[in-house]
């Protein structure tokens, strides 16, 4: 998975590999490892009640909660990316994206094989 984030918003793009476990075993999580020992992990997870792709950080983990219908419709289709704005407490809006990831053109060194490749545009400028 790779992570992205700025100012109130997630964006998460993830691997076919990965896209195939999420389908299977209902979730997916990734860490990163600090000097000095912190650890930040990360995932996806898909709930079967729930109305919108939400998110929630406790204890350095930041967990992304998936509705399983239109997640699993986005899983088994072309389509690629699930997006929401979650409102906040102090009237702001936190601005989550999921999405199938794509190979970078700009990146000749990155393995491109576990990508979606098919569902890119034929010449991206960049990813």
């Amino acid at each position: 998975m790779k992570l992205r984030t700025t100012h109130n918003s997630i964006r998460i793009r993830i691997r076919k590999s990965e896209l195939t476990t999420l389908e299977k075993e209902g979730r997916i999580e990734e860490s990163i490892r600090f000097v000095g020992g912190a650890l930040f992990r990360f995932g996806l997870k898909l709930v079967g009640d729930l109305e919108n792709i939400q998110a929630s950080l406790k204890d350095n983990y930041l967990e992304v909660q998936l509705p399983q219908a239109e997640a699993e419709r986005w899983m088994k289709t072309n389509q690629v990316g699930m997006e929401t704005w979650n409102d906040l407490e102090n009237g702001e809006r936190l601005h989550l994206l999921i999405e199938k990831d794509f190979p970078c053109v700009d990146r000749e060194d990155e393995d491109k094989n576990d990508t979606f490749w098919e569902l890119a545009d034929k010449k991206p400028d960049v990813c």
